[in-house]
């Protein structure tokens, strides 16, 4: 809105000269805010693009954008300009309640994603804490919840294993006495055990690997799902990157139906109402694609029942000049 107000400007001061009741026009230093307020909220609008678009990103983006809308927060209150530092106070209020709460499991996706790991949080986290013990405590805590995750998955998928071999040798032999069921059982924490070294050594050959180069088509999720020599990361991997940030694609998930049924239209059939959704959506992929706005769809739109207008009329009247 502030983008668009700023583009008119012109006609503010023309409404102001032509109309006398109008006595609210901005002044031009409240226009020079509005500029830089609107500047400044750029990283926001592209987060909360990213954040809650319809094509659902996977966990491993969001840190990356997190801390530099962190970054900048702590620059804006510095900036000179009393109304933008009282504005970002208050936003890096809000925003530490939150960021304690999710930078680590946001911190375990970067970790996750192979042109990041560990080296995307040795980047960032000096910048964003003053005290380098503290962001190194930060990298460290981060680091054993990676550790904590692979033992606990490890641990499922092994018991899982160990038990289905388990009841299958079991059905083809005869039952065994108390005392070597007892001592099986033993067999089978020895081997779970044995196990988490092996998980701990999967987890550090990850991370001495290089990183990959950072390409904008890379596709983590076909990333990890050839990587079998990562097993059990495969599995964090495959919970991890699906965590939403934002309830917002959700909740217009919802919330669509009440857009297509109002009270002036509760009665429509459910094929009806299935061919308006789907068709809203194939529209605005399309108009993605081609990167262009709603009101070019509906012009493009407009634009060909026109064109067939006028060749049904160039076709009526070559037909009157043939006659």
């Amino acid at each position: 809105m502030l983008k668009v107000a700023i583009c008119y400007k012109d006609v503010f001061t023309r409404l102001k000269q032509r109309e006398p009741l109008y006595k609210s026009a901005p002044k031009e230093e409240e226009w020079e805010i509005a500029r830089d307020i609107c500047d400044k909220l750029k990283l926001f609008n592209s987060v909360t693009e990213l954040f809650s678009g319809t094509e659902y990103p996977t966990a491993n983006l969001y840190f990356p954008k997190i801390c530099e809308i962190k970054m900048s927060l702590k620059e804006w209150l510095y900036c000179g300009k009393s109304i933008i530092e009282r504005m970002a106070m208050r936003m890096l209020d809000k925003f530490e309640k939150y960021w304690f709460q999710i930078n680590g499991i946001m911190g375990v996706a970067t970790v996750l994603d192979p042109r990041y790991k560990l080296r995307l949080l040795h980047f960032y986290f000096p910048l964003i804490y003053t005290n380098g013990e503290d962001a190194k405590k930060e990298i460290e805590r981060i680091q054993g919840i990676c550790y904590n995750l692979l033992n606990e998955y490890s641990l499922k998928s092994k018991a899982s294993e160990v038990g289905a071999s388990y009841q299958s040798s079991a059905s083809s032999l005869p039952s065994p006495d108390e005392s070597e069921t007892d001592h099986m059982s033993k067999y089978n924490k020895f081997v779970v055990s044995d196990f988490e070294g092996n998980v701990k050594n999967e987890l550090d050959s990850y991370l001495d690997e290089c990183v990959l180069q950072r390409l904008p088509d890379f596709d983590i999720l076909s990333w990890w799902k050839n990587a079998l020599k990562y097993p059990t990361l495969q599995l964090i991997a495959r919970d991890v990157l699906a965590i939403p940030i934002s309830t917002v694609a959700s909740e217009s998930t919802f919330s669509t139906g009440g857009r297509f049924i109002s009270p002036h239209r509760s009665r429509l059939h459910h094929d009806t109402l299935e061919a308006l959704m789907c068709s809203q959506d194939w529209l605005w992929t399309e108009a993605k694609e081609i990167d262009a706005t709603p009101s070019e769809c509906y012009t493009t739109f407009h634009d060909d029942v026109d064109d067939e207008t006028n060749e049904e009329i160039l076709g009526t009247d070559t037909y009157h000049e043939e006659l």
